[in-house]
């Protein structure tokens, strides 16, 4: 799939799909008038640009269309921080790399031994 970010409303969308594990532009739209009252026809419009964006699967069943992720949100965020990665490191060099570094302190002592656990293991796999 081609690196594509979604919008905030987007997110929220694919958010509830991926916490149902699958559902209907009713469903969506139900739960997002918790929060905002918000059209069908929005939420329907979204939905759509999911499916052609390649986040989603249409199902149709008798007259109802549900919907899934296509992937899970943990292969989306992995996919995201990734791209933004490499975009920091390609536009900015040693400098983002010793600003990251910098960073590491302000980091928890379980998520700082995590990151050096991984760099260790990456740097075995080479």
């Amino acid at each position: 799939m081609a690196q594509k970010t979604l919008s905030n409303l987007e997110q929220k969308v694919m958010n509830f799909i991926w916490l149902k594990k699958g559902c209907c532009v009713r469903e969506v739209v139900d739960e997002l008038n918790k929060e905002k009252k918000i059209a069908y026809t929005t939420v329907a419009t979204i939905v759509k640009r999911l499916e052609n964006k390649g986040f989603i699967l249409k199902r149709q069943l008798g007259k109802t269309n549900f919907y899934k992720a296509k992937f899970g949100k943990e292969t989306y965020t992995k996919r995201i921080a990734d791209s933004f990665i490499k975009r920091f490191v390609g536009s900015f060099g040693d400098v983002a790399i010793a600003s990251f570094a910098e960073g590491l302190d302000d980091l928890s002592e379980d998520k700082r031994r995590y990151l050096l656990n991984l760099l260790a293991k990456n740097e075995k796999n080479k």
